[in-house]
């Protein structure tokens, strides 16, 4: 058990030791420090002050009427007189129809058109009768008016996950993806096979290093970019629900709870990575092909190619990391199970990701003791 474990190590410092390795991991952290101090260059101190001065006021009428005499051009243009009111017309012109009169709207009206306007995305998206009974119900547990709160912090944060999984992909695919490809091409393969351990315990404890270096890589970028927010713009909006920023989803989420989520859909969908990227680059014996591979999916995901009347399509589409994490999918409203029964895809998700990599592994172990027998 002793050799096992010394194994394992000196795995995960061979791929740490590797140049790709170090130099990726300096990239991601160069990526977060832009991701965070970004916002900096067009948020003064001023203008953060200016954000908080509604902390904690309710969007009702009263808020509504106190603000329609300081809107200049029907809320787009922000002066020093009016600055503070900036986000609470973006909020409420994300839940009106397009060139909508801000000043002469109500609370009441504002509340309506926006549950509408979540029925009507969720008929052009083909939900079910039970899914619609499923979000009428989940609808009532979202509080109206809203209480605004400056949650710029948790934004950004939120925004900054998915930056952070475009780097855990690319750590897997260009860092694990010659874990079993370098033995074959320099030839080490068959010594390798022939040593104690060199049957079944090899590929299984390369595979544990590989992902064990990922996951750590996954904790620690989530880790140093919550710290860069914090301290930069700092979380009091945790506790905001996830409407002031995407006034049409139907989630009876708030922030801080969509982070934890994140998070969770983060961690799974790096160990998918590394499964896929080491499972794959044995089957086909070319970690350049499985990088291909792994940034074509990538970059498949962010363009709109599937109209929503494709709905499994567009719906295993939706689910993808890329798109699961990204703050955008809070409205994504299409539910995951059948029979009046149904989960959201942010609970199916981690579960599929991580039945995926097991599957991935075990396709990868048979085609390494394959290559073990015929190879050569």
């Amino acid at each position: 058990m002793n050799q096992l474990w010394q194994l394992y190590g000196f795995e995960i410092k061979k791929i740490m030791k590797n140049r790709l390795t170090i130099a990726m991991l300096i990239v991601t952290v160069l990526f977060l420090l832009i991701e965070a101090f970004t916002p900096k260059l067009y948020l003064t101190e001023e203008m953060r002050d200016e954000q908080k001065v509604l902390d904690g006021r309710i969007i009702d009428d009263a808020l509504l009427r106190e603000m329609a005499p300081k809107l200049v051009d029907n809320g787009t243009v922000w002066t020093d007189d009016n600055a503070p009111y900036e986000r609470i017309a973006e909020i409420e012109r994300g839940m009106l129809p397009e060139n909508t009169d801000l000043a002469d709207c109500s609370a009441e009206e504002m509340y309506r058109e926006r549950e509408e306007a979540i029925v009507a995305m969720m008929k052009r998206d083909q939900l079910t009768e039970g899914e619609l009974q499923w979000w009428e119900r989940e609808r009532a547990k979202t509080r109206t008016p809203f209480l605004y709160r400056d949650c710029q912090g948790t934004v950004n944060l939120s925004q900054g996950m998915s930056l952070t999984l475009m780097c855990i992909m690319l750590i897997s695919a260009l860092c694990l993806s010659t874990v079993f490809t370098m033995e074959h091409r320099q030839r080490t393969d068959q010594l390798l096979i022939s040593c104690r351990h060199g049957r079944g315990e090899t590929y299984f404890i390369k595979t544990a290093a590989g992902l064990t270096v990922v996951t750590a890589s996954c904790l620690i970028a989530a880790a140093l970019l919550t710290i860069l927010i914090a301290v930069l713009y700092g979380l009091d909006g945790l506790d905001a629900v996830v409407q002031l920023e995407l006034p049409l989803s139907a989630y009876s989420f708030t922030m801080g709870r969509f982070i934890l989520i994140q998070m969770l859909v983060m961690l799974t969908a790096s160990v998918l990575f590394a499964s896929f990227a080491m499972a794959m680059s044995e089957i086909i014996k070319n970690s350049l092909a499985v990088m291909g591979i792994m940034v074509g999916i990538f970059v498949f995901s962010q363009l709109e190619l599937i109209p929503p009347q494709y709905r499994v399509l567009a719906q295993m589409k939706s689910m993808l990391p890329s798109n699961q994490i990204s703050i955008w999918s809070l409205l994504e409203h299409r539910l995951v199970g059948t029979g009046g029964v149904y989960v959201t895809t942010y609970a199916a998700s981690p579960v599929i990701y991580l039945l995926l990599s097991a599957l991935l592994i075990l396709a990868g172990k048979i085609a390494y003791d394959r290559f073990r027998v015929t190879g050569r």
